[in-house]
């Protein structure tokens, strides 16, 4: 039987590869996208579902506070702690125009206190605070923001300041920033304070007690075109070299997306001569996208022959099929089914000897869809078999006696026996030449001796 494999023509979708993989998809040509970069995983499994421009290094402005807020978290053992608000804090700030939380020189905030200016409001004043606080100097601080994105593995990531104003050399990639972000959701305070739409800063000994608004406007039901009650957060990003920026997740019956924004300008998308913020456009563009038409999709089940091997020594079958070690689901287009899917062994076997035990690993494979490896599985054998002794025995004997050596053997032996006896059967003929011959000079001695001793007792007649 040949190895079956079916694959049917599905979607007009591009798909592209982004890592070891990893499995990728990219759905571009299915939504409208006016950033400079766009990028859209699962954080369910890892996969990208769109990717624009992922690996270019752009400036990324406030997005910089993730790692800001990464570092803190890395460093602190108590939110609670005091920290006070310097004058050189604050005054490396004057004339930049950046965005400022209100904070005052003096001022007694908590390090929690000034997690949620930070990462709420977008206060480059806090930021500052922070990094003075937990790194001595700024330029301390920005190194250990270095080292921090470094041991995460993002190759193509720069800091030269806390808040993401722009610099020269300073910049990041959608990938790497992806890479922080979910560093940064690991800790339960970071997802809880990006997660806040609204929050209340108690009295300081500087300050009256205040109220902040997240910057993520899709987080904000007041604004109607942006607004998702499903966007978790993180982190907004505005500047002239940057354009406007968003880092952000979704979770939405029981699927998570994180997605990342940056390059986005001002336009009228939605032909209301209002221009809108394209990073919050093309961020609910996604995530509608994704939420409306991705699902969990069976596309590998143990019941699916996947292709077969040829079996030794059985004599119940002399082929043996192979199957999915386990059901395999992966995050495609609402409807895909096993049919959708090109299932192609790696390194399988040509033959193999019984017994064989069902469930027994017999190679790996890799599962295509529309021309991109979306997933590798394990091929198992589908039945066990025993072994038929008397069929082994036979195909031993018939691998001895087809051997080369034992062919060579056997004609150096047959020569040698047929040498020997061509030798054996000179040899008799020459014994029996000379016994001959011996047995003639014997007769002719005994005449001969005859002959004298007649003559010895001849008496002559008178």
């Amino acid at each position: 039987m040949k190895k079956m494999i079916i694959f049917l023509t599905v979607f007009v979708l591009i798909f592209t590869s982004a890592a070891p993989m990893a499995s990728a998809r990219n759905y571009l040509s299915s939504v409208e996208l006016n950033c400079d970069v766009d990028y859209l995983i699962s954080l369910d499994t890892g996969a990208v579902i769109m990717s624009k421009n992922e690996n270019k290094k752009v400036p990324i402005a406030s997005v910089t506070k993730i790692t800001t807020a990464l570092v803190v978290l890395q460093k602190c053992k108590d939110l609670s702690e005091v920290v006070t608000v310097t004058s050189t804090a604050l005054h490396t700030l004057d004339g930049t125009g950046s965005s400022l939380s209100g904070l005052k020189v003096g001022e007694e905030v908590t390090v929690l206190q000034l997690l949620h200016l930070l990462l709420i409001a977008s206060g480059n004043d806090a930021a500052v605070t922070l990094a003075e606080h937990f790194g001595g100097t700024q330029e301390q601080f920005v190194s250990m923001m270095n080292e921090c994105a470094a041991s995460l593995g993002c190759k193509d990531t720069h800091y030269n300041n806390p808040h993401g104003l722009d610099t020269k050399d300073g910049y990041s990639t959608a990938h790497d920033i992806a890479i922080i972000a979910q560093a940064a959701l690991k800790y339960d305070v970071f997802t809880k304070i990006v997660g806040t739409a609204n929050y209340t800063v108690e009295q300081t000994n500087k300050n009256q007690k205040r109220s902040i608004v997240n910057t993520n406007s899709t987080m904000n039901p007041t604004y109607l075109s942006y607004y998702r009650s499903y966007v978790k957060g993180i982190k907004t990003g505005t500047t002239d070299g940057a354009g406007y920026c968003l880092t952000s997740y979704a979770t939405k019956n029981g699927y998570t997306y994180l997605a990342v924004t940056l390059g986005g300008d001002r336009r009228d998308t939605d032909g209301d001569t209002i221009g809108e913020n394209q990073a919050f456009m093309d961020t609910i563009r996604m995530y509608d996208w994704a939420f409306t038409n991705l699902s969990y999709e069976l596309i590998a089940s143990t019941s699916r022959m996947v292709s077969e091997v040829k079996v030794n020594y059985s004599k119940k079958t002399d082929h043996m099929r192979l199957v999915p070690e386990k059901d395999v689901r992966a995050l495609l287009p609402t409807g895909t089914n096993e049919g959708s899917v090109l299932i192609e062994p790696v390194d399988k076997p040509d033959e193999v000897n019984a017994p064989i035990k069902a469930g027994d690993f017999a190679c790996k494979a890799k599962i295509y869809f529309a021309d991109s490896e979306i997933a590798q599985i394990n091929l198992v054998y589908a039945e066990s078999v025993s072994k038929n002794y008397l069929m082994f025995v036979l195909a031993k004997l018939k691998n001895v006696i087809t051997n080369p050596v034992f062919i060579v053997l056997m004609v150096a032996l047959v020569s040698t026996a047929l040498a020997y006896a061509v030798y054996m059967f000179k040899m008799n003929i020459k014994r029996t030449k000379k016994k001959n011959k011996l047995r003639l000079v014997k007769i002719n001695d005994m005449d001969n001796g005859k002959r004298i001793k007649s003559r010895r007792n001849y008496t002559p007649r008178h």
